[in-house]
């Protein structure tokens, strides 16, 4: 896949949108860390954070790791949307339970869940589960260093973005896998 010019991204945006939409669908960002923890309590039997728990200690800790790499490129900071957050975890637990690894139909996904934005995206990736600071830095990393999805991350239209976090197994790796909705303000 080519790497589309930045330019013809500044100057009409609309018209390479449905491109980048492509591109995600298509890619998906696999990093792994093979770090296993222990079960404890607000765990799941198979070790995953319940989803209270993965919401209360996940979620901020990538909020804010996406924050710090959008301030550092001078960028406005996004919030956590709380309805994009239960969308995007849906798909987390859907992916984790079903043992698949994809975008599916995001796009309708994405829009039920954020009203009415007019750009939408979508990234996704899994990691071998580790504290929240570690696996928020891990997988952003992980999609900082993948083009297509290097460009939701610094897209400066984005202002909300919904997580989503699950545990389960992914090709017999114990896995968390992420789900992170964007999408412009109303």
């Amino acid at each position: 896949m080519r790497a589309l010019p930045r330019r013809r991204a500044r100057v009409a945006p609309t018209r390479l949108r449905p491109a980048l939409i492509v591109a995600l669908a298509l890619l998906s960002c696999l990093v792994a860390l093979a770090v296993a923890r222990p079960a404890s309590a607000g765990q799941t039997a198979d070790g995953g954070p319940t989803a209270s728990a993965s919401a209360a200690r996940f979620g901020p800790a990538v909020l804010a790791e996406l924050n710090r790499i959008r301030t550092r490129h001078k960028l406005p900071r996004v919030t956590a949307d709380r309805r994009m957050s239960r969308y995007a975890a849906a798909h987390s637990r859907d992916m984790a339970r079903r043992g698949y690894f994809a975008h599916g139909a995001w796009s309708s996904r994405v829009a039920r869940a954020s009203g009415s934005a007019h750009a939408l995206g979508e990234v996704l990736g899994w990691l071998g589960r580790s504290g929240p600071r570690r696996e928020a830095r891990g997988i952003v990393r992980g999609w900082l260093d993948s083009p297509p999805h290097r460009a939701v991350l610094l897209d400066a239209s984005f202002r909300r973005v919904g997580i989503g976090r699950a545990g389960g197994q992914l090709n017999g790796i114990s896995a968390a896998i992420y789900t992170v909705d964007w999408a412009s303000a109303r």
